[in-house]
């Protein structure tokens, strides 16, 4: 496969933004869905349940994505990770306003010779009313399945001395809903035989946005007020299921942000920096 053919490579996707979307997507953060009407404000992240893909069960591959995404080039490394991404929030999508979201391949390339692994980037840039609203790229690893007993963990040491902490375990019951309301089908953050029988991992995996989303939110509620300009953030270790993370935060610059999430050892599983300006 030439790689250079796909760089450059874009898809459109439009959506209406209807209510029930993000109702549910505030459920699950549990803040009460039944206060969002037409012409209200997205919330942080919610986008993330807007222009999902429909794609028919029988498109779907036994891992649960797509056999032909429309964009997605075929790569044949069958295990695909969620390594980290940028968010640009410049203005406010509303609720009953279509949207557009416009995806390109930015970076395609692949590296190792036995061991091949394959990173693709996206950048998805989403407008409403004439006027972006969203920026976000997004970096992906496509690689073999790991053996048991050789799967990812977390390695990285922590880094920061934080200024606050707040202590989190994800279960099952949120894992689903995320995987739902963004309609994931990947059977790795669901499926533990699979998880463990055909990936390698010891457990189904947490979602990479879903720890973003977890940090943010704690940050949020750490500093009622503050709106995100701009977020930029790494996968540097797996969260399974049953892991207890601690998310921290500390202030290293004017109106910039250093969050991390680490395991019960103290190793990174996530590490970003947020841009914020105070709510006027």
């Amino acid at each position: 496969m030439n790689f250079n053919e796909w760089v450059g490579k874009s898809i459109s996707r439009r959506d209406t933004m209807a209510p029930e979307q993000l109702r549910r997507f505030e459920a699950m953060l549990n803040r009460r869905p039944d206060t969002i009407s037409e012409g209200d404000n997205l919330t942080m992240c919610s986008h993330w349940a807007y222009f999902t893909s429909l794609h028919l069960q029988s498109d779907l591959t036994v891992r649960g994505y797509p056999r032909d995404s429309g964009l997605f080039p075929p790569i044949e490394q069958s295990s695909r990770l969620w390594l980290g991404g940028k968010l640009q929030f410049k203005n406010s999508l509303q609720v009953g306003i279509p949207a557009t979201r416009h995806s390109t391949i930015i970076d395609l390339k692949q590296e190792g010779e036995n061991d091949k692994k394959t990173y693709l980037s996206l950048q998805h840039q989403i407008s409403s009313k004439g006027a972006v609203a969203i920026v976000e790229d997004q970096h992906f690893l496509y690689r073999p399945p790991s053996e048991k007993g050789a799967h990812p963990t977390r390695t990285e040491p922590m880094d920061i001395d934080p200024d606050w902490e707040k202590h989190t375990k994800p279960d099952s019951i949120q894992l689903f809903r995320f995987s739902a309301l963004t309609f994931n089908a990947h059977r790795i953050h669901y499926d533990q035989d699979y998880a463990r029988d055909v990936e390698g991992y010891p457990n189904v995996m947490v979602h990479g946005p879903l720890l973003l989303l977890l940090a943010l939110e704690s940050f949020k509620s750490e500093f009622d007020g503050r709106v995100l300009e701009n977020v930029e953030y790494e996968i540097r270790g797996p969260v399974y299921l049953g892991d207890q993370i601690t998310i921290s935060g500390k202030g290293v610059d004017n109106h910039e942000t250093e969050l991390r999430i680490t395991g019960h050892e103290k190793k990174i599983a996530l590490k970003a920096r947020v841009k914020w300006t105070y709510e006027w």
